[in-house]
């Protein structure tokens, strides 16, 4: 029986992956870059994940930051909230380009859209949290599915930071939330 797996260098690895990919891009993401930049062997970063796409996922994936659903007591301001707390995901050049990047891949790549499934877990968590809470206070359409949920919810965010990315510095959330209300309510 070997040594157990180091936590300390899987966490090098990982912070060190996310470096990578934030420095050189997906195509630029190899584990050889990921060993030579953060001292971890190769050996013990394969032990830890079975290959490159499995490392690349979880790299991209330390680039997000998860918001908690906010439960203010109103539609209105649980909106709000959650837009501020996920305007960074948007916000962020380099991160943002990694998960262009990384969507692109994944449209040629089925291997690799089902390792971001499979790793990631459920990223929709505090957005089908919300849905059901607005369901359930009468405050949205039942008929609002959870992918409804991310095309008008996240949808403005990802279309100005594909578009135009500096419309994100300055963002008039109330004005936002009115246009995804039109979309949300009976």
């Amino acid at each position: 029986m070997g040594r157990p797996r180091s936590q300390v260098a899987r966490a090098k690895a990982i912070a060190t992956a996310t470096e990578v990919v934030l420095d050189l891009g997906i195509r630029g993401f190899s584990i050889d870059e990921v060993a030579r930049r953060s001292g971890v062997a190769k050996t013990t970063i394969y032990r830890h994940f079975p290959d490159r796409d499995e490392l690349l996922i979880r790299a991209v994936d330390a680039t997000v930051v998860y918001p908690e659903a906010p439960d203010t007591g109103s539609l209105r301001g649980d909106l709000v909230e959650f837009l501020r707390l996920a305007l960074p995901n948007f916000a962020d050049p380099r991160a943002n380009a990694a998960h262009q990047e990384l969507f692109a891949a994944m449209a040629r790549n089925p291997a690799l859209r089902a390792v971001s499934q499979r790793v990631a877990g459920d990223r929709s968590s505090p957005l089908v949290a919300l849905r059901r809470r607005w369901i359930d206070r009468g405050e949205i359409r039942p008929d609002i599915t959870v992918l409804d949920m991310f095309e008008i919810v996240d949808g403005p965010f990802i279309v100005r930071s594909l578009i135009a990315p500096a419309a994100l510095v300055d963002v008039d959330y109330d004005r936002l939330v009115d246009r995804i209300l039109l979309q949300l309510t009976p």
